[in-house]
């Protein structure tokens, strides 16, 4: 009788820092501004993050709303967070989205806002958005993706909307798809990235990243994504192959996008059967002004997920990607 091998495993560990966080930071595409609204003489109505609302969330329901936007969430689960478009939404576009967030948001599961663990939904990611009334008072809707498919929704609204007003505002809706990029020899993804107009909306400015890069919400594309490449591969170790190549359109792409925005493990512990084969991927994510950003998921490391996040492009642990991102990219091969 042969003697059976125990199977090899990998352990892959990274810590996370689950302390609560004040955000105060400034500029255009970082993280918006917390604004102190204390006592004082009252100041002119702004749509800048505030540090405490002054609404209650059914006032999103029964007022009138002037603008709408994410803003950086500060408690438990700060570690966390989702990456998310930085703009702002005013006007009539401002009302429609918060009358949708609104009845999305309503009979929402309650989830342990420090929990760290998978939700009923998947992986936990914090986002908070804000809604600014018509009277100057601000309301706010915090919430999970892994807490329940209505946060996940409540999210993807704003973050839609926010994607496609920036593109709309682009005058690039109509780019044509990019020509198919070289696939790289190795799992990389500093090898593959273009910037183009809407580059400048994904600059870093926070400082406070720099030593806690968990605390960054610049995302992946400011944009939607209009083309997808991905370069797969094989192998172990230094004999890692690229094995097959091929290019998806605006479908496959945000599908994509969307899914690694919010199906990771952010701070996670992995052990995983390295014997198993598993497929190592390149996946490169165009806009339609030519920006381009690369992901790269290794199969070998339990699916460890890197990015190439921010201008200039920098290299970034994002941390385990989950089944469903591993499958969006396998799927998208058209």
């Amino acid at each position: 009788m042969e003697d059976e091998q125990p199977a090899r495993r990998a352990r892959w560990v990274v810590p996370v820092a689950v302390a609560a966080v004040a955000l105060v930071v400034t500029g255009a595409f970082a993280l918006p501004r917390l604004v102190d609204r204390g006592s004082g003489p009252a100041a002119a109505p702004t749509t800048d993050c505030v540090a405490t609302t002054d609404a209650r969330p059914t006032d999103i329901g029964n007022g009138q709303v002037s603008w709408v936007r994410f803003c950086p969430p500060a408690g438990p689960g700060t570690a966390q967070l989702l990456r998310h478009p930085q703009g702002v939404v005013t006007g009539d576009l401002a009302a429609s989205i918060a009358g949708t967030l609104w009845e999305t948001q309503a009979d929402r599961p309650v989830c342990d806002a420090g929990e760290a663990a998978a939700g009923p939904a998947g992986p936990p990611g914090h986002f908070r958005i804000e809604v600014g009334l018509a009277d100057g008072r601000v309301a706010e809707l915090a919430g999970d993706v892994g807490c329940s498919t209505r946060d996940a929704l409540l999210f993807s609204q704003l973050e839609t909307t926010l994607l496609m007003d920036a593109a709309s505002r682009s005058g690039s809706t109509g780019a044509p798809v990019p020509d198919p990029v070289t696939c790289p020899e190795r799992l990389t993804t500093e090898e593959t990235n273009r910037d183009g107009a809407s580059a400048d909306q994904l600059v870093e400015t926070d400082p406070g990243t720099v030593d806690q890069p968990w605390l960054s919400t610049t995302p992946i594309l400011a944009m939607p994504a209009v083309a997808v490449d991905v370069c797969a591969y094989a192998g172990r170790g230094r004999g890692l192959r690229l094995v097959e190549q091929w290019q998806g359109g605006s479908a496959q792409a945000e599908q994509i996008r969307s899914t690694a925005t919010v199906a990771h493990w952010r701070g996670a512990m992995a052990d995983c059967d390295v014997d198993r084969p598993r497929p190592s991927y390149v996946v490169v994510l165009t806009d339609a002004t030519g920006t381009a950003r690369t992901l790269t998921i290794d199969g070998r490391e339990c699916g460890a997920l890197d990015a190439a996040i921010g201008t200039p492009a920098t290299d970034t642990w994002l941390g385990l990607a989950a089944q469903a991102l591993i499958d969006s990219v396998a799927s998208s091969r058209t």
